[in-house]
């Protein structure tokens, strides 16, 4: 008899912690601020000159999920209009008003402690996308991309060409305050780039030619490779310590710097770009081929076609190497 009590005294208290987890888990789902959550990611994103729709958001027991998010870049800053439609969560809006968007199946944040900010987690391009951000002093950044496909989501149409292969890549950076904000064009840090099996199918892209607007042109398959590189940052100005793209078709290596601004898109680039094409690749190219053959014959290498990237990144400009 007193083994049956005690088996019916666990069955009770084991009701009642189920009970609880439950209760706990019910009154989460009921009582979450979804739309105080949704509109500080919104608003907090069109400070940046991003446009966020966000599927869904729910709660989990260290932090908040969203799923079914859409990140583009607007042609136009957005209208209080435009905005209040975003945080309500139904938008109707298109890529004519918002641009062409990354879509993420999911983002997972939660609290960090060490150091002390907010993580991230996005499952997208059928791979993954960490970040954290630490908040306490100056402001740390730690981006990691891991198995992108570049053929996955929407790259194809945020891009223009359908391309393949895997994407890689990390960022450290930190950012010094510049009163209330963290001033990117001071930041200390590096980028590392690692590609595998790169390639475009097709599409069509914008080539900044000459120091005037960029020229659409339709590309044939290209075999790009793999992409390599690392910048190490020292107070804003980053130095291109490697940065190669190398296959069958061709061979381009650059080197110089690039000097980031207040906003990513006002980062300057300064490279020295060496370029060698493949002779039948070259013919297949075309016009774009044909371009390629009026820069002229670097100093050091003759093989090699000299070129300058400058500009900056929203507005590069691609001229000979005098």
């Amino acid at each position: 008899m007193a083994s049956d009590s005690k088996a019916a005294r666990w069955k009770v208290l084991l009701g009642y912690a189920v009970f609880a987890v439950v209760a706990f888990v019910l009154g989460l789902l009921i009582t979450f601020p979804y739309d105080a959550v949704r509109k500080r990611l919104v608003t907090e994103a069109a400070q940046a000159g991003l446009a966020v729709r966000i599927g869904s958001l729910r709660p989990g027991l260290a932090g908040v999920t969203a799923t079914h998010v859409q990140v583009s870049k607007p042609p136009q800053p957005l209208s209080a209009d435009a905005l209040a439609s975003l945080i309500s969560g139904g938008s109707m809006l298109g890529a004519a008003e918002l641009g062409e968007a990354l879509v993420l199946d999911s983002v997972a944040l939660r609290p960090a402690l060490f150091p002390p900010g907010v993580a991230m987690r996005a499952s997208l391009m059928g791979g993954t996308l960490s970040a954290s951000v630490g908040l306490l002093g100056d402001t740390r950044v730690k981006v990691t991309a891991s198995g992108l496909q570049a053929s996955g989501g929407n790259l194809p149409k945020f891009t223009g060409m359908e391309m393949d292969g895997e994407l890689n890549g990390a960022m450290a950076l930190t950012l010094p305050k510049s009163g209330a904000q963290a001033d990117l064009s001071q930041a200390n840090g590096e980028l590392t780039l690692d590609t595998k099996g790169l390639a475009i199918k097709g599409g069509t892209v914008a080539i900044p030619m000459g120091g005037g607007s960029a020229v659409p042109m339709d590309l044939p398959p290209i075999d790009l490779g793999a992409l390599t590189g690392r910048i190490q940052f020292v107070k804003g100005l980053g130095t291109v310590e490697s940065l190669r793209l190398k296959s069958n078709d061709l061979e381009a290596l650059a080197t110089g710097t690039l000097k980031l601004g207040k906003r990513l898109e006002y980062s300057e680039p300064g490279m020295d770009v060496n370029i060698k094409l493949d002779p039948e690749f070259q013919k297949r190219l075309g016009m774009l081929g044909a371009g390629v053959t009026i820069l002229p014959p670097d100093k050091k290498d003759p093989s090699f076609r000299a070129a300058r990237l400058a500009g900056f990144l929203n507005r590069p400009t691609f001229l000979p190497r005098r």
